[in-house]
């Protein structure tokens, strides 16, 4: 018994050391964060959207973003333009950085070259595309070793937290109308 209880703490000190939690700088322009988690995600090529997300955003791409209905601010770094604006939508074009801090119904991106986190809550669908070295790109929540795979043919979603109070896997996410 002394034995497994010394090998559980050990492996809880190793899980410990691995985790990846917010950093203060993930967390700023942030008031409340009660039951926020952290998620990491990169590929090379592929899509996603943000469904009435809350938090805050960093990711660096090529390609388009459409923003709709933000309560919060935006900004970006590198060559990137507005390409469109019509009542609460925003369509941006170009290679940079975006950082988005508030809530919003959603954050669409389609393109190449993404790498970035989302400290918040929320559910992000993604639709991976093979590269050329046939990865479809990889996501991670606060654990770095437990990388988990952008799926093709078709769309999956990812729900932030992780693990929230009341999370049901088989309940589907309905559209506004």
């Amino acid at each position: 018994m002394v034995k497994i209880l010394l090998v559980l703490v050990s492996l809880s000190i190793v899980s410990i050391g691995m985790a990846q939690p917010a950093t203060p700088e993930q967390k700023a322009g942030l008031t409340n964060t009660d039951g926020f988690g952290i998620l990491h995600f990169q590929t090379r090529l592929g899509s996603f959207r943000m469904i009435d997300g809350k938090g805050r955003t960093e990711f660096s791409f090529k390609g388009t973003v459409l923003i709709s209905r933000l309560k919060g601010r935006s900004s970006f770094t590198g060559q990137i333009r507005k390409e469109f604006e019509k009542g609460d939508r925003v369509v941006y074009h170009g290679t940079g950085r975006f950082s988005i801090v508030g809530e919003w119904r959603s954050i669409q991106w389609f393109g190449s070259d993404l790498s970035g986190y989302w400290f918040g809550f929320g559910v992000m669908r993604m639709a991976g595309e093979f590269d050329r070295e046939q990865k479809t790109g990889e996501y991670w929540f606060e654990d770095p070793t437990n990388l988990q795979f952008w799926r093709t043919g078709g769309t999956m979603d990812v729900y932030l937290p992780e693990k929230r109070p009341g999370y049901n896997p088989t309940v589907k996410v309905k559209p506004k109308k």
